[in-house]
């Protein structure tokens, strides 16, 4: 993993994180199949991007310096912007959204109930956000900049040979999505890790309604179980490996 410098000061007055990447499994001969930047904010927040039969699908947009890490991460798969076929977005808080303007001509795909958030047109719940908010208006796309393609519920889309496994989570805000693709479910916020410990449900303060949160893990644990993955990744970039005890530990015994 290539390390790149940080650059940090108080939160609300800003703590930026220069965008890093990484591959996601490494590769040393050719373009990564996939491949991961996070960007700064007072969270790293990730920008996955992944190779599929007819192009590039990406999952989230970040926050600070996220077109830059868009480019990075184009450029290192041996891509450019015009070969992104879709953008999947987990949810549509500040720092998962920043770099849609790079991406207005590709469509991006989210949960119904999502559409109103990303387009601003309602404010988060959870009070950090929704006050966030009133302090800087996120720059958000109006309806018609971008063509948004929503589902209601745990959904299919496939690029040939390849697929993208949409699950709605709601909790953290109502039209959250974790997405499961070559082998990795992006949980989005979903799932969170707290600096001091573990991952864990979606955190208070951040969220819409914990109890609806965690309620959707343990129905999402159900569902993923005819579908194999290896590692399970938050928005910000923290992974794990999926293995046997993993919902247990996320979820509690």
């Amino acid at each position: 993993m290539r390390r790149c410098g940080l650059l940090s000061v108080c939160i609300l007055s800003g703590l930026a994180l220069m965008a890093c990447g990484h591959r996601i499994p490494p590769e040393l001969d050719r373009p990564p199949e996939t491949y991961t930047v996070t960007t700064g904010g007072p969270q790293r927040s990730m920008i996955h991007l992944a190779r599929v039969e007819t192009g590039i699908v990406v999952v989230d947009l970040g926050w600070w310096g996220a077109e830059g890490a868009l480019e990075e991460g184009l450029e290192t798969m041996g891509a450019s912007r015009e070969d992104v076929m879709a953008v999947f977005l987990t949810h549509a808080h500040r720092d998962h959204v920043k770099g849609w303007p790079a991406l207005r001509n590709a469509p991006f795909h989210m949960v119904e109930a999502e559409v109103e958030l990303f387009h601003g047109e309602v404010h988060p719940a959870g009070w950090i956000p929704r006050w966030a908010e009133r302090i800087v208006r996120t720059d958000l796309p109006e309806r018609g900049e971008v063509e948004v393609r929503a589902f209601s519920g745990d959904t299919v889309f496939t690029f040939g040979a390849d697929t993208v496994r949409a699950f709605h989570v709601p909790g953290h805000t109502p039209g959250s999505a974790a997405y499961l693709l070559n082998g990795t479910l992006f949980a989005g916020d979903a799932i969170s890790s707290p600096p001091t410990g573990d991952m864990q449900p979606a955190m208070a303060g951040f969220s819409d309604d914990t109890s609806e949160a965690r309620q959707s893990l343990h129905l999402l644990r159900a569902r993923l179980e005819p579908h194999p993955h290896q590692l399970v990744c938050t928005a910000h970039a923290h992974c794990s490996e999926a293995g046997p005890d993993f919902w247990a530990r996320v979820l509690g015994r």
